[in-house]
């Protein structure tokens, strides 16, 4: 029986870390491009993930996080490992301007690109800023510019709890949905239905798609991590099975 229970914990270790792991997602609207209009994290250190898109140069998105004193603040800024960002020059990539409570402003520009895969939605990223440090308390505003259009992701916090209350998200059911849809639509544009970037009249064209509109009716299809999971339980009774299950031999 031990040790069964010791393969099976080796076997569940073989899951996706991101599985246990992950980043509760808020999608930025068009609207929101000032840390006023943005949503508000009630707690910094709880871990965050808001995607947005700078439809055009210059263009910027904000949003505010609320620290205590001594709280670790984690920031970090990535792009989708796609074109047309995984293309832009150092010059032209998304940045970041942290405004703490004390109204100090301090730009922080790209310093690396680290490549990684999220196998727990199965898309793929470059890090670009990785920040840690002691918080001082109160809230702090974050805006994010670049001069090139180009898809942002800001991760903040490490904490892991999910369903938090946020204020100004008038998206918060997308979840993972508005994920893909973020990733799959390169600069498409904004899935709030007040984006000021749509057009007054529409064009004799197919119309742009949002988010849930861009995802396949298949369930299977819009439930990766749900692959990725029985995938691995599969992969997790084959190994308890290969050692539990033995040819007999005859006397």
């Amino acid at each position: 029986m031990k040790r069964f229970v010791l393969l099976c914990l080796a076997a569940f270790s073989l899951l996706p870390a991101t599985a246990a792991s992950a980043h509760d997602p808020i999608i930025l609207t068009a609207n929101q491009t000032t840390p006023d209009q943005g949503p508000l994290l009630p707690d910094g250190t709880i871990s965050f993930a808001l995607y947005g898109t700078l439809l055009s140069a210059g263009e910027t998105r904000g949003f505010r996080v609320t620290f205590n004193e001594g709280d670790s603040l984690y920031l970090s800024l990535l792009i989708p490992d796609l074109p047309p960002e995984n293309d832009l020059d150092e010059a032209a990539l998304p940045f970041i301007e942290l405004t703490d409570p004390a109204n100090e402003t301090i730009r922080l520009s790209p310093t690396e690109r680290v490549a990684f895969a999220e196998p727990f939605t199965g898309t793929n990223y470059v890090r670009l800023i990785e920040l840690t440090a002691p918080a001082v308390g109160g809230t702090y505003s974050v805006v994010i510019t670049g001069d090139a259009p180009a898809r942002f992701t800001v991760a903040v916090g490490e904490k892991e709890m999910f369903g938090t209350p946020v204020e100004n998200v008038p998206n918060r059911d997308l979840g993972i949905n508005g994920v893909m849809g973020w990733y799959n639509n390169s600069l498409a544009a904004d899935p709030s239905p007040e984006s000021p970037t749509e057009p007054a009249t529409a064009a004799p064209t197919m119309p742009a798609t949002s988010p849930d509109d861009a995802m396949p009716a298949d369930d299977s299809a819009t439930n990766p991590p749900l692959i990725a999971v029985a995938l691995a339980v599969v992969l997790a009774l084959g190994i308890v099975a290969r050692f539990f299950v033995r040819p007999r031999t005859t006397q």
